[in-house]
């Protein structure tokens, strides 16, 4: 008899899939002028820094504030509150259920990570949705300052959550070993962004995305005998 202990995590992940694609369509795909290195608006928009950023990325060539960025920027991450459950959820379901198998206890700390994570996704859109808000007044110094440490919590933790799974993704297959090399380099590049950043932080979120779409996928084909 064949178990397939993630298959509800898996369904779980392709729920995140679809929410990525809704996601995808929504937020602004361009903007008249991003941070150096970066490429993605709303990655653009998580790590900025300066007012005078914040003013150059929703500006129009006119030097106007650009009200169609600014209601696609909103949307996007009003809907975000659903996707950062989903993938909360699906990393929680995945860290609970590695420690269920192995009975090793560290991977609790990734179960715990996901709920912080959460918490800290949910944050850092408010002080998106604040920037956005006060764009006319430019009084979102506060929101700014906080935006960074919520940022970091959020992309670092996932990172670390990736760590710890490295432990048991390398155990495993081939495929098993190229997530796990991947999830520590995902951490790996987390850090270099987080010293320095540029298009590093475009590579890291981008690794990030490629872990969750092999863990959906490993997910979903992972099995082994049972009695």
């Amino acid at each position: 008899m064949k178990n397939r202990p993630f298959l509800k995590a898996g369904y779980i992940g392709l729920l995140v899939i679809v929410m990525s694609m809704i996601l995808v369509t929504i937020f602004p795909s361009k903007a008249s002028k991003m941070p150096q290195g970066f490429f993605t608006p709303i990655i653009a928009f998580e790590f900025i820094e300066t007012k005078a950023e914040v003013f150059q990325l929703f500006a129009s060539t006119d030097g106007t504030i650009r009200q169609t960025m600014v209601d696609a920027m909103d949307l996007g991450n009003q809907l975000d509150f659903i996707y950062m459950f989903l993938y909360s959820l699906f990393l929680l379901m995945f860290c609970l259920k590695c420690a269920e198998i192995s009975s090793k206890k560290y991977y609790y700390i990734g179960a715990v990570i996901a709920v912080a994570v959460l918490s800290a996704d949910a944050l850092e859109n408010i002080q998106l949705l604040g920037i956005t808000a006060n764009l006319e007044t430019g009084n979102f110094k506060q929101y700014l300052a906080w935006l960074h440490l919520f940022t970091w919590m959020k992309w670092g933790g996932i990172a670390v959550i990736f760590l710890v799974l490295f432990f048991w993704f390398i155990k495993g297959g081939i495929f098993s070993k190229i997530i796990g090399i991947t999830g520590a380099w995902s951490f790996a590049s987390g850090l270099l962004a987080f010293l320095s950043r540029s298009v590093l932080n475009e590579l890291f979120g981008l690794t990030v995305a490629l872990m969750f779409i092999m863990m959906i996928i490993y997910c979903l084909i992972y099995k082994y005998d049972t009695d």
